[in-house]
């Protein structure tokens, strides 16, 4: 019978015939991700290393290209990457042929933190030599991610200082046994290293500075929460395996431990700008030391900042204004003038008495909304809906969580007699007043410049740019759990992640201006 001969014997000397760079396709994108790396500065990186005792390193290049590249391909497993380096092409072709231990690639992950800013600053800077990329429009944007910690595994500050003077009972114990079998033994450790501590003596240890790690966390969280207006939806508990994180609403349900990932994209290819992991929920400041650190790094602000309401902040508005960076962000409970008959053309005329029951009122007070009360910029004044003047009466300065910020605070004159007095007016209160902090001015701006179309278009692409990142690293790369534990290891990890995504994106477009290149020449 006739059947097809093998391509390869098994008995030959060599597997690769005739070369290992044979058996990679000159169209494979693993040469483009080689390409790119290539060109990026490793002098940070190399000098790390000790050159001139032991047994001589491998360069940093090759072990960052097999992570990326192994991100690129969902595999996060630093296991799984030396069995990818061993039985892989691939991979072979980018470690040179060497085989790399697991334990090798997770040191790497976690020393090269700042050195690996630089490569994800140099490969954003790449995409904009080529006109991929732009600083034009950005999006700022968040998300939450699982940390390496069960959500039933939390405990509040009381319970972990029960847990701990329980252990600290169980190790003294464990001492004394340890210390009479020495001197019954005369050997404590058996056949064991007199360097070690018994299994049970070491792991009680573990067990206490790992409780002691997140004693102190609970202790910093009550000592926040005590300040706070809003409590944590699961008092102060604190994830015990890893502290750092927070008990935050999840994805899937119910309360566990997360960190909050931040993302700033920009507008162009959608590129990743910048990035940052929080350990609780998203802050408005973020905003702009998101534009500090695009500043600081690519020497260029942008010129639109897109977000949403987590960064609503006036302070923010005000200093996004300052710096020339036009802020798009939609504020929470705002009025829509459309649905208010307070904003009229003529403010000295009332409301029509029909219209009184459409002017908003607060939820708390049950009185009538600061909303149905408009501002006049030109006499700095405020209009009731019955068309009375309400004047600057005194400065009022009210604490924040980043300092005093003052109100202006107006009050009406004419409140006797009033048709709307008791829609309006407390019954504690004489007059009617209305405060007006220093970032109004910043949030009415905000509203008209989203009250256009042009604005409306312009926030509408805000989703792509900010959430597809996230859309990405959560399905396509997989990381929808955090591997490493403690802050600084995941903020690492997911700095990893986040120049695996631009690195894939890049040799997308580079090979996309490649091929179009070649059917324009051909």
């Amino acid at each position: 019978m006739r059947w097809a001969s093998t391509p390869m014997d098994r008995t030959q000397v060599l597997l690769f015939y005739p070369t290992l760079e044979a058996m990679i396709p000159e169209d494979h994108p693993v040469r483009l991700f080689d390409e790119i790396l290539n060109v990026c500065d490793w002098s940070s990186w190399e000098g790390e290393y000790c050159l001139v005792a032991g047994q001589p390193p491998i360069h940093p290049k090759p072990l960052a290209a097999v992570i990326l590249y192994g991100l690129s391909l969902r595999i996060r497993s630093s296991r799984v990457l030396e069995r990818m380096c061993t039985n892989s092409i691939d991979f072979m072709w980018l470690v040179y042929g060497r085989r790399i231990d697991h334990s090798t690639f997770c040191k790497f992950r976690t020393r090269f933190r700042q050195q690996l800013k630089t490569l994800f600053r140099d490969l954003f800077r790449v995409a904009m030599s080529l006109g991929l990329a732009h600083l034009n429009t950005v999006a700022l944007d968040g998300t939450r991610v699982r940390a390496n910690s069960s959500r039933y595994a939390t405990a509040s500050a009381e319970t972990i200082e029960a847990c701990l003077v329980e252990l600290d009972g169980q190790v003294e114990q464990m001492l004394r046994e340890s210390d009479n079998a020495d001197v019954a033994e005369g050997d404590l450790f058996g056949e064991g290293s007199a360097n070690q501590l018994p299994g049970k003596l070491a792991n009680a240890q573990r067990r206490q500075e790992r409780l002691a790690k997140a004693l102190a966390a609970a202790k910093k969280k009550d000592a926040a929460d005590s300040g706070a207006k809003t409590k944590s939806p699961r008092g102060c508990a604190v994830p015990v395996a890893d502290p750092d994180s927070t008990v935050q609403p999840d994805k899937d349900g119910g309360y566990a431990p997360n960190y909050t990932p931040v993302v700033t994209a920009e507008g162009h290819g959608g590129f990743i700008a910048d990035t940052e992991v929080l350990a609780g929920p998203e802050q408005p400041d973020q905003a702009v030391a998101a534009v500090d650190r695009v500043a600081a790094n690519f020497e260029e602000e942008p010129n639109r900042l897109l977000g949403d309401s987590a960064y609503d902040s006036g302070e923010t508005l005000a200093e996004l204004s300052s710096r020339d960076v036009e802020p798009f962000i939609p504020l929470q409970q705002r009025p829509n003038p459309a649905d208010n008959p307070a904003w009229r053309e003529d403010l000295t005329q009332p409301v029509g008495e029909t219209d009184w029951p459409k002017l908003p009122q607060n939820v708390k007070t049950k009185k009538l909304d600061r909303s149905a009360f408009v501002y006049d910029t030109s006499s700095d004044c405020y209009y009731c809906p019955m068309g009375r003047k309400l004047s600057f009466w005194y400065v009022q300065n009210k604490p924040r969580r980043t300092g005093s910020v003052a109100y202006r605070v107006y009050r009406c004159e004419c409140c006797e007699g009033c048709e709307l007095r008791a829609q309006c007016v407390s019954s504690k209160a004489g007059h009617r007043t209305v405060s007006r902090d220093e970032y109004e001015r910043h949030r009415e701006a905000m509203d008209a410049r989203l009250g256009t179309s042009q604005g409306r278009k312009l926030y509408g692409r805000r989703k792509w740019i900010g959430e597809t990142p996230f859309a990405v690293l959560k399905d396509l790369l997989g990381l929808r759990q955090f591997l490493l534990r403690g802050l600084e290891k995941v903020k690492a990890e997911w700095l990893w992640a986040c120049t695996a995504f631009n690195l894939s994106k890049l040799v997308r477009e580079v090979s996309r201006i490649r091929t179009n290149l070649a059917t324009l020449i051909g």
